[in-house]
């Protein structure tokens, strides 16, 4: 990746969720978009100002196109997620850029839309290109059988043949290899022929630009092939233009060809011609090809391209780009992945002018001037629709739409045309568009599978583009389009009409293409099946009577259509032809009632015919039949036997789909038939027996909710469809049908169901021996292993509600008798479940007679079996609970033989006699009430009494032998025991809680209520099932309001009083007060992101957590429970809820009210302390749970008692401060207009009280809370919360701080979407006037052009430059918010006179607001410079060179001097320091106040681990600024610890940052696509983040007057000495250790300090020899093993160490050291022509000479100087340098223009110092960090250089240092990405595009590597088993949602959303 653009563009391709595609599409679109409208605003407003924008700068489009050229690859993608996601970057890009409109004749190139103009001639309408289906089709076939090519030129299509020869001969050649398979006559296909056409067609183009190699080349034309696609066929000679109108023409096979299309030149402009020619040339392409590189020496791994010319800028060019491919990347369906091959190797270390990537444009995108601006847009896509991929050409359909929709209404039109002229230009474009769409129709067959059906992607996607054609489409063309799909489906193409359906001949995918387009055609068209006001107006308008068609004959025609389709065998045909009747429903009923029948009877044939389970079209046909069936007409044709078959025929004909395997047709049958049964006059005699089976059976074995209650409202209407009639019922519902109902519902849960007397309807088309798949098996079977208890439970609830249903509609005088044995027996029964469902069924029985009868009469007085049931149930629950349940017996079963085992383990391990053990019954009796049988109780003895007897019976020696085998026995059948037990409880809850719920149902009065409320209660309490424990929370509500109508005032009172009990169990949200009473300071809420945290606070929370797991998830249930109940309750009551229960404002505020009411916080705690901490904790939880079900009228009472929240808010307690926070968040969330203005007028005051620091936890925990809960709700209330919680980032407590950076961090997010918003409701003038000023605020904060211009109050000695003034615009801006930032402007461009501007500013409006107020916040406070000590005199000097206004003191020298300077501190304004002296001094110094603190080269304190880190980190000051050229160094972990110095918890915990940032994006360093994704989120994430708070500007963006630098790597060769020691250091253990740690990411550990050791010893033999050679013997030995003879030379001989060579050079090359003239040793080397003069003669160059060791530096001063080059005048500047003297040093060098070189070392001279007086800079050695070196070539390159610098850098060829310079372009791209130029300034610190260096290493390794991998994955795969090849060959099928959008409702909503 390169810039921000490839981010979002490989996000585009990679993005692991939809929504983080669809952001970086809305991203990419914004990006594109900026270069031709200013402001991006929302899309909707764009679309409201379209019309009126004005005319934008051509250079706008091109920039526009390039970025859709980027975009356009990702359409070919094999992925749908990415080809979809491109198609939204692209619709997005197409919303917000205005459309274009063509200028009138008149006003050429003005604004302005053509005005009609009276009198003008009317044009002759345009043809529709000649189309001829079966030509088309016949054609098809024939070409699978032939060789060679045929084309006929299409009549007014393409001017001339040679302009679109590849394009054309691409799609052609593609098209008939693709339908290979499908068309009919493929038989015959001689495929040898075919392959040898193909060869000639390559061989023949040969000439033209290379062929066609392969499919990836992509078409290399940028105009669209003809219009009508065919595939090739052999050309025959008489054939004519005129003759061939479904075809079109390419070039011959011949040469003759070539001679012909130079004929066909003559017609074309001057222009055109010489493009043409262009094109031509090999290697020519789409793509513009970056200009060869110059050639430079063959050694060079980069070519350098001096900097001069028209550009004026270096750029390094990889060597084999000339060889780039020669496609464009708009026009091959290249995947994105290879994308790598076109982008040009930029050399980042080159810290010269790199310009952004360029982007190769396409010429097929330029823009024509006064053309429609996508024309090449389309033509491009258009190719695409004809490759043999579907993948590509589904996406160039995807695109297409998008554009169609948006940008189609001006098409085809251009500058300087009549509005007639256009028009006529526009249906042109518009039917050649449309005949191109139709041969994809009649040519695609791609069909995909989606879950059970199949789709038709290309098909159904080309029909949504053409339906967006069809908007701008006039009558007549629509009408065009419209005959030629009624051919597609007819295709009876003059034959016998009998014919049609004839499946010889038929091709079944044309025809579903035809009905594809008539569908969506009659959806956005719907005015062709109008009536037209009056027929005139339509032949006015299509002016050609043969188009004359009026709306009746095209619905005609439709019907026709659709009616032959749904006689088609295909199942998908079907299916599209239901569908596409049923946008025209209407129409078709209105306007042609004489079609109904026909259709009725088609649709109801389809269903007869359906032969098997798999027939998606069946939903399609029942939806369009339950449309069909709510029209009058419909209804009179079914109730008429003589125009129908009666409904009773039919209606069962629906049957067989009731358990139909594809759920939408489950819900489809359902939905219909209870459409059939709404309509009175309808028979409905077939309302039955069978109907009734099949609704109760879906009821008990369908999973599906939708279903289950769509069957439950047809079960209700067919119920009451039966009463009305007499008798009905009774004969309807058999004895025998009611006992199997029973029996189904009534089968124990996990048991299977006896389905054998199931009903199963037979279709007449049923075949017996076709064995179907049952979609209801696992529930038939209740295997809990494939359904849930839950579904399970849902279902049985819902067969319940139809049986009580059934007894509610029952003859009255027979009810009782039909259904008393029934639930009599069940509710007696001994089974748990049959016991639960009968108590359900009552309940429900006796709410729904409540629903419709006089509340004054009572079911229970009424009905003797209510009565009956009622006190059975009461003696139920006032007697024990049985024994055990029927379900229990295997349980009890497998008990029994645990005991038999444990037992005779006695006798078979321990030889007791059998005789003594006890028997345990030879059967299991779970009542335990059957002498001699085996129970519960046996089972306890047998653990216990017998277990204990046995044991002590054994003798000493039996003893001592190991019990523990039988003890683990015993401990199973221990925990057996107690499953039973639980087991038990659970059941004896369950038909408590449901009997008792029943009974409540009933209103009886019992004569105590404790049974049943501990029943329902106990419901609430312990019931696992959510829909169970809901019913329950339904009986409390029904009880309390029994309870009311009784006046018995007590029980209500005692149920809310346990149910906040409950409430308040789950520690969790209700914490426990003396748990936490002694944890005052913090935020718990925020506890993990504070640094210390609090070790009483972490205990209490241990304490807490040692809760056992069971009792935690009781303590859920019973919350769970409570909330459900209080959600009922309110529910019930509403606005009468506290005055049915009135102890229930008691139980939710008491504690609180009791607490809180005082005057003061102190008086609170004191009150809290005592006795109430527990009580309010409760209160707050109560209130938190309540409040979101409570009614609206009742909020007052929550509004009235804000004060006491907020009291208990700023409590010196933390947990009860937490507790407020979260309930308070709650209440702002319910009621968020009256919460929030209490929160802005008494809370946000709160955060900035710095005297009671509790006042600031407590409001910043809530701020906390309230963005965390409210979320997008908070977004009016936005502006007023960012600004107070961004004073707290700064807060002195660590936690406020951190706490209120992690939620400005959330609340920044949000500003962008509070634009635009309405003023929130009930705000005061003064709040919204606020409102504004914050607004302000935030503007300048999003959008540094918005900023005021700040004016310095102070003189200052020098003119600040526009870009410096900016810089100090900003510091300003950051003081007057409290903020933090790094100024990280280029090196030299000024940063030390931007923050003495500052400084000086602030310290004199500080001086001045004190002698005003005198307040405690002026009061003055020095400021404090800490830099490195090289630069302490050189910020002395500076502050008093320009400004008079500050007193500056340097705080340096030895420990004594400095203790006497600490008290002069006050006396000055700026103290400067050294990080030295701070990490030494930081106990003097970190309870100092500082006004300022700036850290100098600030990068310093990247490690926060280092003691100079932490010491700074202790400073305390008001402002925090750092100063640095260079952020990042090595990775983005560096920028976590500089925020940790501004802003501590900005970027969270350090571990945190780690995760999320700094390993993606370390794990990307071999840009790997794997880890790619990761790494660009992490990468957009971090910059996104940082952004407002880094300054960033480059000089070669500000300094225009700054001369270039231009870097050249100048590689040298080792020695024969170096090679000789490096090869033999290689060898060795250390060397081969020291290879693997560079090409590592992580190194072993232990391994570092050796590897460390190693790479220094190469590095410094790279460099001399000497520095790894110190022994005598050894120097003699090397030097004679490389062949060198040790009198011949010594190691300090210049020609054992090439760089001092190379150095000589060089400075010679510059004129320095030797005489003007004078020839240098060998040849000049190619630097030397890079600087001549016009004299021949070199000009006088100064050189700063880099190295990284003083011993280097000793070398090149003693080996070269002395010995080589005595006339050089030199200095240096290394560590041995006294710091007080350096600054001397340097005003020397550059005041003294005879000084030639400075000697240096990076790391004392590569930092902050201004060395303009040199020219030249040399490295002789690098740093591993590349900021390093380019700190220090720009030393000479800033502000103050008037020559072009040159830098030089010696590299070893081959060597390890050639390593190093790959590590540091892995770390220099990483700073750029996260610090780019979008921190430019304040005006671009939101999405400006960025130039994010993001390379890794040159094209050949890049290619190498793929290779590689290429090669592994070919060996993987061949080494696997043969079927696995198989497999991987099969690709998987698509996700169901993947073809969601291929709806007709989905499309035509997008087109609402665009219109």
């Amino acid at each position: 990746m390169t810039s921000r653009l490839d981010r979002l563009l490989l996000l585009l391709d990679t993005g692991s969720s939809t929504s983080v595609r669809s952001t970086a599409a809305k991203q990419l679109a914004q990006l594109a978009a900026k270069s031709v409208i200013t402001d991006v605003a929302i899309e909707e407003d764009v679309k409201a100002a379209r019309a009126n924008v004005p005319r934008v700068d051509p250079t706008g489009w091109s920039e526009l196109m390039a970025v859709v050229a980027r975009i356009l690859p990702y359409l070919h993608s094999k992925s749908h997620d990415t080809r979809t996601a491109a198609s939204v970057a692209l619709s997005h890009i197409f919303s917000l850029v205005p459309l274009w409109q063509p200028s009138p004749p008149d006003q050429d190139g003005k604004d302005g839309a053509a005005p009609a103009q009276d009198g003008e001639t009317v044009l002759k309408p345009p043809d529709f290109p000649l189309f001829s289906v079966q030509e088309l089709m016949q054609r098809g076939t024939l070409l699978l059988a032939s060789s060679g090519k045929e084309f006929t030129k299409p009549t007014g299509i393409l001017a001339n043949t040679a302009e679109v020869k590849k394009a054309r001969k691409e799609a052609m050649s593609r098209l008939g290899l693709d339908f290979l398979d499908s068309v009919g006559g493929g038989e015959d296909m001689d495929l040898d022929k075919e392959l040898a056409a193909e060869e000639s067609e390559m061989e023949v183009d040969g000439g033209g630009g290379g062929g066609i190699k392969d499919e990836d080349e992509g078409p290399k034309c940028a105009l669209p092939p003809p219009v009508v696609e065919t595939p090739d066929v052999k050309m025959k000679e008489e054939a004519t233009p005129s003759s061939r109108p479904g075809s079109a023409t390419p070039g011959p096979s011949t040469q003759a060809s070539m001679s012909a299309a130079e004929e066909d030149l003559s017609g074309l402009s001057a222009r055109e011609r010489n493009r043409l020619k262009r094109k031509r040339k090999p290697g020519n392409a789409a793509f513009v090809a970056a200009p060869p590189p110059p050639t430079q020496g063959s050694g060079s791994k980069y070519n350098a391209t001096p900097a001069g010319g028209q550009s004026n800028k270096a750029r390094l060019v990889a060597a084999e780009e000339n060889n780039a491919r020669s496609t464009s990347g708009v026009t091959s369906p290249r995947s994105p992945s290879d994308e790598a091959a076109d982008k040009v190797v930029i050399d980042p270390t080159k810290g010269g002018a790199v310009m952004p990537k360029a982007t190769q444009q396409s010429n097929a995108l330029d823009v024509q001037p006064g053309c429609w601006i996508w024309d090449g847009v389309v033509k491009v896509l258009e190719i695409d629709l004809f490759s043999p991929q579907w993948e590509v050409r589904h996406g160039a359909a995807l695109a297409l739409r998008e554009l169609l929709k948006i940008q189609g209404k001006y098409g085809g039109m251009k500058d300087g045309l009549s509005t007639a002229e256009n028009d006529v230009a526009h249906e042109a474009w518009c039917n050649d568009l449309a005949a191109k769409l139709l041969c994809i129709f009649v040519l695609d067959r791609f069909g995909d599978f989606v879950s059970d059906q199949v789709v038709a992607p290309v098909r159904e996607t080309v029909s949504q583009t053409l339906a967006s054609l069809l908007l701008h489409m006039p009558r007549r063309s629509v009408l065009h389009v419209h005959s030629i799909l009624l051919q597609m489906i007819r295709q009876n193409f003059g034959a016998d009409e009998s014919k049609a359906n004839d499946p010889h001949t038929l091709v079944w995918e044309v025809r579903h293409a035809g009905l594809l387009g008539i569908k969506y055609e009659v959806a956005v068209r719907s005015d062709l099946v109008e009536a037209a006001s009056t027929e005139e107006d339509i032949k006015a308008e299509d002016g050609l009577a043969a188009s004359d068609l009026s709306g009746k004959e095209v619905l005609r025609g439709i019907v026709d259509a659709a009616v032959l389709g749904l006689g088609d065998r295909d199942d998908d045909v079907r299916s599209v032809a239901a569908s596409c009747l049923s946008p025209v429903a209407s129409h078709l009923v209105q306007r042609l009632p004489e079609a109904l029948c026909q259709v009725l009877s088609v649709l109801w044939n389809c269903l007869r015919d359906m032969k098997d389970d798999l027939s998606s079209s069946v939903g399609a046909v029942m939806d369009l039949l339950g449309k069909l069936v709510t029209y009058d007409e419909v209804i009179r044709i079914l109730a008429n036997e003589e125009l129908s078959y009666s409904l009773s025929v039919l209606a069962p004909t629906l049957f067989p789909f009731f358990r139909h395997t594809i759920s939408n047709v489950r819900l489809a049958v359902v939905e219909t038939l209870q459409s059939f049964m709404t309509v009175p006059s309808l028979p409905k005699d077939w309302v039955s027996a069978p109907f009734l089976c099949l609704l109760f059976q879906n009821l008990i074995v369908e999973e599906r909710p939708d279903i289950r209650s769509a069957t439950l409202i047809a079960w209700r209407t067919a119920v009451s469809i039966l009463v009305h009639a007499p008798g009905r019922m009774e004969n309807a519902v058999t004895s025998q049908l009611l006992l199997d109902w029973h029996g189904y519902l009534m089968t124990p849960v996990g048991t299977p169901i006896e389905a054998s007397r199931f009903y199963h309807p037979t279709s007449l088309g049923d075949d017996l021996g076709v064995e179907r798949h049952n979609v209801d098996k696992s529930m038939l079977a209740q295997d809990m292993s494939l359904v849930t208890f839950d579904v399970v439970i849902k279902a049985r609830i819902a067969a319940c509600k139809a049986l009580a249903c059934l007894m509610v509609s029952w003859p009255s005088e027979q009810m009782e008798e039909t259904f008393r044995p029934f639930i009599c027996h069940y509710a007696g029964s001994s089974s748990m479940y049959q016991k639960f469902f009968a108590a359900v069924i009552a309940e429900e029985w006796a709410r729904e007679c409540d629903k419709g009868s006089d509340p004054s009469s009572m079911l229970i007085e009424r009905s003797a079996l209510a009565r009956e049931l009622s006190n059975a149930m009461l003696s139920w629950l006032q007697n024990e609970p049985p024994e055990a349940y029927h379900e229990m017996i295997l349980t009890l079963a497998r008990i029994h033989q645990e005991c038999y085992q444990l037992l005779q383990s006695f006798v078979h391990d321990y030889k007791v006699s059998p005789d003594a053990i006890p028997v345990l019954g030879m059967e299991v009796d779970v009542t335990g009430t059957k002498e001699g049988h085996f129970s519960i109780h046996t089972a306890r003895d047998a653990v216990g009494p017998m277990f204990t007897k046995l044991k002590d019976g054994l003798g000493r020696t039996k003893k001592k032998k190991d019990l523990s085998a039988v003890n683990e026995k015993r401990n199973k059948v221990l925990a057996s025991i107690e499953r039973y037990a639980e087991m038990k409880a659970q059941y004896d809850n369950r038909v408590s809680a449901a009997f008792a719920a029943a009974f409540v149902a009933f209103k009886g009065t019992p004569e105590k209520v404790s049974p049943v409320v501990k029943g329902i209660m106990n419901g609430i309490k312990n019931e696992e099932n959510e829909d169970l424990q809901r019913r329950c929370a339904v009986a409390v509500a029904s009880f309390i309001e029994f309870c009311a109508h009784h006046n018995l005032t007590q029980p209500p009172d005692k149920i809310v009083k346990n149910l906040c009990t409950f409430l308040c169990q789950d520690t969790e949200h209700t914490p426990t007060f003396a748990y936490h009473r002694k944890v005052m300071d913090g935020i718990l809420s925020f506890h993990g992101a504070s640094r210390g945290g609090h070790a009483n606070g972490k205990d209490a929370a241990r304490k807490e957590e040692s809760v056992a797991p069971d009792e935690a998830f009781k303590s859920r249930l019973s919350r769970r429970g409570a909330s459900l109940a209080f959600v009922e309750l309110s529910n019930s009551f509403g606005v009468r809820l506290l005055e049915v229960i009135p102890g229930m404002w008691h139980c939710m505020a008491g504690g609180l009210l009791s607490a809180c009411s005082t005057e003061s916080t102190a008086q609170a705690d004191g009150s809290i302390e005592k006795q109430f901490g527990q009580d309010v904790i409760d209160s707050l939880s109560v209130i938190e749970t309540v409040v979101p079900s409570l009614h609206e009228e009742l909020w007052q009472r929550i509004i009235d008692i804000f004060p006491n929240i907020i009291m208990a808010l700023r409590s010196k307690f933390a947990i009860i401060r937490q507790s407020a926070a979260r309930c308070f968040a709650t209440i702002c969330d319910v009621m968020p207009m009256q919460g929030m203005k209490y929160v802005i007028e008494n809370v946000i005051p709160l955060l900035g009280d710095d005297v009671v620091p509790s006042n600031r936890q407590g409001a910043t925990e809530l701020m906390y809370h309230i963005v965390q809960k409210l979320d997008i709700k908070a977004l009016p209330y936005v502006l007023f919360m960012i600004v107070p919680v961004l004073g707290r980032m700064s807060d002195p407590d660590d936690e406020v701080r951190a706490t209120a950076t992690n939620t400005f961090a959330s609340l920044v997010k949000m500003v962008p979407l509070e634009a635009g918003l309405p003023d929130p409701p009930g705000f005061s003038e003064e709040l919204l006037k606020r409102r504004e000023q914050e607004r302000q605020f935030l503007t300048q904060l999003l959008d540094g052009s918005k900023v005021e211009q700040y004016v310095l109050p102070v003189p200052i000695k020098a003119e600040l430059r526009k870009y410096q003034q900016e810089g100090v615009n900003w510091l300003a801006f950051l003081a007057k918010y409290q903020l933090h930032g790094i100024l990280c402007d280029d090196m030299g461009l000024g940063k030390t006179l931007q923050s003495i501007c500052i400084l000086a500013s602030k310290h004199q409006e500080r001086a001045e607001r004190y002698k005003e107020t005198h307040s405690p916040d002026s009061v003055h406070l020095p400021s404090l410079i800490i830099c490195p000590p090289t630069l302490t005199g050189h910020w002395y000097y500076e502050i008093l060179k320009y400004t008079d206004t500050l007193k500056p003191m340097l705080y340096t020298g030895n420990a004594r001097e400095r203790t006497k300077l600490l008290k002069r501190f006050s006396q000055h304004d700026v103290v400067i320091t050294s990080y030295e002296v701070i990490r030494n001094d930081i106990q003097s110094l970190q309870d100092l106040h500082w006004h300022y603190c700036i850290l100098d080269e600030g990068h310093i304190i990247k490690n926060a681990k280092t003691k100079l880190t932490q010491a700074v980190k202790r400073i305390k000051a008001h402002h925090r600024l750092i100063l640095s050229g260079t952020p990042i160094q090595n990775n983005v972990l560096e920028l976590w610890s500089l925020f940790d110095f501004l802003m501590p918890g900005f970027l969270g915990s350090e571990s945190w940052f780690n995760e999320k940032f700094s390993k993606p994006i370390l794990s990307n360093r071999d840009g790997k696509a794997k880890t790619g994704e990761a790494a660009a989120l992490a990468l957009e994430a971090l910059h996104k983040q940082v952004l407002p708070f880094l300054l960033r500007r480059l000089k070669e963006d500000v300094l225009h007057d700054l001369p270039p630098k231009i870097i050249q790597d100048y590689y040298c060769e080792l020695s024969d000495l170096q090679k000789y020691l490096y090869d033999d250091f290689s060898k060795s253990q250390a060397g081969i250790s020291a290879e693997d740690v560079v090409k590592s990411v992580q190194p072993a550990k232990g391994k570092e300090q050796h590897v460390f050791q190693s790479l220094q010893y190469l590095r410094k033999l790279c460099n001399h020899p000497a520095l790894v050679l110190k022994d005598p013997e050894a120097i003699k030995e090397a030097m004679t093993r490389a062949s060198l003879k040790g009198d011949h030379g010594t190691l300090s001989e210049i020609h054992n160490a090439p760089k001092l060579l190379a150095l000589r050079q060089l400075l010679n090359d510059c004129g320095i050291g030797c005489a003007p003239g004078s020839v240098t040793e060998g040849s000049k080397s190619e630097l030397a022509e890079t600087v001549p003069t016009s004299t021949g003669a070199f000009s006088q160059h100064r050189a700063l000479i880099f190295c990284q060791m003083k011993q280097m530096i000793d070398i090149i001063e003693h080996d070269l100087f002395k010995q080589y080059m005595p006339s050089v005048t030199y200095m240096r500047l290394d560590g041995n340098t006294d710091a007080s003297k350096r600054h001397a040093i340097v005003q020397t060098f550059n005041s003294d223009p005879s000084i030639d070189c400075l000697l240096l070392t990076t790391h004392v001279g590569g930092l902050g110092l201004t060395l303009t007086g040199a020219d030249t800079v040399i490295f002789v050695e690098h740093d591993w960090n590349p900021m390093k070196d380019l700190q220090a070539m720009d030393r000479a390159h800033r502000i103050g250089q008037k020559k072009v610098v040159n830098v030089y850098r010696l590299i070893t060829k081959g060597t390890l240092e050639e390593k190093i310079m790959g590590l540091q372009r892995f770390k220099l791209n990483i700073a750029n990405s996260v610090v780019t130029q979008q921190n430019s300034g304040l005006a671009s610190m939101d999405t400006d595009l960025v130039l994010d260096l993001f390379r890794r290493t040159s094209e050949e390794e890049d290619a190498a590597a793929a290779v590689k991998r290429k090669d592994k994955d070919v060996s993987s795969s061949a080494g696997a088993a043969p079927h696995k090849n198989v497999l991987q060959g099969l690709e998987d099928l698509p996700p169901e949602e993947e073809y969601e959008a291929l709806s007709l409702n989905s499309f035509m909503s997008s087109l609402g959303n665009e219109n």
